[in-house]
């Protein structure tokens, strides 16, 4: 099983590294977290410094929270693991793909591990980028340092956090097998319904898919969050590969036992 499960794994590594895909949603993640990282540097310190009489860059706190910016790839990086799965019944390459490796859940098992991996890359590459970002936005300003310690911890976080949802990604378009209507669904969640829940329905939100990727990667969205407002890493983390495991599961046993046509 092993054997079989890693040819299959180089078979998903070739399907995504010669498609345009990956590297159209690895520039787009590095375009949207550098967007974030100036935003918050140019924008935010001025408007603290403003109202509170503050310099936000003075603070070590603030300027991991600006690197931190690496973890808004997380939606290009579900987005990717959904496509990859529904990319496959889309050009109708699923028929050839179930021929080679009949077992179909090994199949989903392969696309979780690979694009595991790849989420975890762009995670490096992204934290890397909006590093080199900071530091150049950062040119002739009074900040405080940013330290090896501060992107090691964002780097371990948000490599643990994009794996993870990169197999959510996954299992979500195995589930969903209509790409359009899978990426307008997790775009819709991602967006709109699970912030709304968050608002509305108080201590839910660090139980849905968001509020565990936060917590996986050590990232919080609100100042004003205490500890019992978040799961520790390791319960971010869980729930999150639960997700994932859950709506694997339920695809193995319904969508992809479908017949294809």
């Amino acid at each position: 099983m092993t054997g079989n499960l890693l040819h299959l794994v180089r078979a998903e590594w070739l399907k995504a590294s010669t498609t345009k895909l990956l590297w159209i949603m690895v520039l787009g993640a590095l375009g949207f977290t550098a967007l974030n990282v100036v935003a918050l540097i140019l924008v935010a310190p001025e408007a603290s410094a403003a109202l509170l009489d503050i310099d936000a860059l003075q603070s070590p706190e603030y300027l991991t929270s600006v690197l931190a910016s690496a973890s808004s790839a997380s939606l290009f990086v579900l987005l990717l693991g959904i496509i990859a799965m529904t990319g496959e019944y889309r050009h109708m390459t699923i028929t050839s793909t179930f021929l080679a490796a009949p077992r179909r859940g090994r199949v989903v098992l392969a696309k979780g591990v690979t694009y595991a991996v790849l989420g975890a890359a762009i995670a490096v590459v992204s934290v890397a980028w909006c590093t080199l970002v900071a530091f150049a936005v950062l040119i002739g300003r009074e900040h405080a340092p940013i330290t090896a310690g501060m992107v090691g911890s964002i780097l371990f976080g948000v490599a643990l956090g994009l794996a993870i949802y990169a197999v959510v990604g996954v299992s979500v378009g195995a589930l969903i097998k209509n790409q359009v209507a899978a990426i307008v669904i997790a775009i819709l969640w991602v967006m709109l319904v699970e912030p709304l829940l968050s608002v509305f329905v108080s201590g839910i939100g660090k139980w849905l898919p968001g509020g565990a990727l936060n917590a996986a990667m050590n990232v919080t969205t609100q100042a004003d969050l205490t500890a019992a407002d978040v799961l520790p890493v390791w319960g971010g983390a869980v729930l999150l590969l639960a997700y994932a495991v859950v709506f694997a599961t339920v695809a193995s046993l319904t969508t992809v036992r479908r017949d294809i046509t």
